[in-house]
C-alpha cells in the first residue's frame, strides 16, 4: 500500500524556469519557459491552510470543489495540477495539519531525567492539543483530522490508510516515551507503557469530541488535568 509520504511527495516541488530569465540568449530562455510552463502563482502552504479550514468546518464529503476554489482563490485546473483531486487535496491538507502539530509535540515528548515529571510533560501535550482543538473559532472544531476522517474513512482507502497510520504512529510515539520514562525512573517499573498509551489515547479522543460539541478551553483543560493527576504519580526522575 502506498505510504503517506509517497502520497504527499513532490507537493512543494515547483518546476523552476530553465534559466530564470538570466540566459544570454533571450529566445532560448523563452523556449525554456514554454517547455516548463509558467510558475505557479500561489503559495502551496497557504492553499493547504485554506483548504484545511474548509475541510475542518464542513467535513470531507460536504466540501465541494467550488468551496475549495472559493476559499483558496485557485481555479479548478490549477488545483488539480498542483494537488490532485479533492481526496488528494484532503490528504495533503491533513498531512500539513499533522506535521504542524508533530513539530510542536516533538519538542515536549521527551523524558531525559532533567527534573521534569511525566505528568508535567503529558499536561503540556494536552495543552497543545486543546489549543489546536479550540483555536480562534466561535465554535471549537476539535481535531481537524480525526473529526473529519472517521466518517469517510470506510469509503475512501487513502483516508482509511492515513487514519490507521495516524493511530499506529500515536501508539508508537507514546509507548516509546513511557518506556524511556521508566528507564529514567520517572514511572514505576510495574507501569505498562502500552496501557498508559491507551489511556492517553482515550483522553485525547474524549477531549476532541467534547471540543467538537462546544466545550471551551477551560473546561477541556480541567478534564485533562484531573485525569493526568489520577493517572500519573508525581515522581521526580532519579539517576540509575
Amino acid at each position: 500500500m502506498e505510504t503517506l509520504e509517497a502520497k504527499t511527495a513532490g507537493l512543494f516541488d515547483l518546476e523552476p524556469n530553465d534559466c530564470g530569465g538570466q540566459a544570454v540568449d533571450s529566445a532560448a530562455c523563452g523556449a525554456g519557459l514554454k517547455k516548463r510552463g509558467r510558475p505557479r502563482a500561489y503559495d502551496p502552504d497557504q492553499v493547504l491552510e485554506q483548504a484545511l479550514e474548509v475541510f475542518w468546518q464542513k467535513g470531507f464529503a460536504a466540501t465541494s470543489l467550488d468551496d475549495l476554489v472559493e476559499a483558496t482563490g485557485v481555479n479548478r485546473p490549477s488545483l488539480y495540477a498542483g494537488f490532485g483531486d479533492k481526496e488528494a487535496l484532503y490528504i495533503k491538507a491533513m498531512a500539513f495539519y499533522q506535521n504542524r502539530l508533530r513539530a510542536q509535540l516533538d519538542g515536549i515528548l521527551t523524558c531525559n531525567g532533567q527534573g521534569d515529571t511525566v505528568r508535567a510533560i503529558i499536561d503540556r501535550y494536552f495543552d497543545i492539543l486543546i489549543r489546536a482543538y479550540t483555536g480562534e473559532a466561535d465554535h471549537p472544531l476539535g481535531c481537524a483530522f480525526m473529526c473529519t476522517a472517521l466518517t469517510d474513512a470506510p469509503q475512501h482507502e487513502s483516508i482509511l490508510d492515513m487514519l490507521q497510520r495516524t493511530i499506529e504512529n500515536f501508539d508508537r510515539r507514546f509507548e516509546d516515551f513511557f518506556t524511556a520514562a521508566q528507564t529514567w525512573r520517572c514511572l514505576p517499573a510495574e507501569a505498562d507503557p502500552r496501557v498508559l498509551t491507551q489511556m492517553v489515547s482515550g483522553l485525547t479522543q474524549n477531549l476532541l469530541v467534547r471540543a467538537r460539541a462546544g466545550a471551551g478551553r477551560a473546561e477541556l483543560t480541567g478534564i485533562a488535568r484531573k485525569t493526568t493527576e489520577f493517572l500519573f504519580p508525581d515522581i521526580r526522575p532519579t539517576s540509575n
